[in-house]
């Protein structure tokens, strides 16, 4: 019974050895070519040395179809996650920003209505100035006090800088 598997398995085993040898020699065919700084061309299995110009690489080896394995299985797995920490990290950036652009239009809608009632305030005061009536003024002490003309004219000139900072 073994003398019928022996024709079987020689046929095989040279199918093997010859595809062997076909992965060997496209490795053996995976040559750079470079030209050294003092214009020798080099030819080797291992990339030129660092700082070699580009120009002066003349052949890289072709990619074969036999896939690489990762060079550890731990950085072909973080590779995905720290991706997705940068997404994450770029998402929650873009989002700071953006809270950053809301609380500073806030700020400025609640500057310009502060803006506006001084203006309202400083134009209501104005027209009262410029009434002709007599007016009152409550002192820090709870004392009400009637303004001299004077006093009136000084009111005046700080309310029209007040309505002008405010009112534009």
């Amino acid at each position: 019974m073994r003398d019928t598997f022996r024709p079987c398995r020689r046929p095989l085993l040279t199918a093997l050895a010859a595809a062997a040898c076909l992965c060997l020699a496209q490795q053996a065919a995976a040559q750079w070519e470079w030209r050294s700084p003092t214009g020798v061309v080099q030819y080797s299995d291992l990339p030129p040395p660092q700082g070699t110009p580009l120009h002066d690489i003349l052949a890289r080896p072709q990619p074969t179809s036999v896939p690489q394995a990762p060079a550890s299985a731990a950085s072909a797995a973080s590779a995905p996650s720290a991706a997705a920490a940068v997404r994450r990290q770029m998402r929650r950036a873009r989002q700071q920003q953006q809270a950053r652009q809301r609380a500073l239009q806030l700020q400025q809608q609640q500057q310009a209505q502060q803006r506006m009632q001084l203006c309202q305030q400083a134009q209501q005061q104005l027209q009262v100035l410029d009434s002709g009536r007599r007016v009152r003024q409550t002192q820090a002490d709870g004392q009400r006090v009637f303004l001299d003309s004077a006093q009136m004219q000084t009111q005046r000139a700080q309310l029209q800088a007040l309505a002008a900072a405010n009112c534009n």
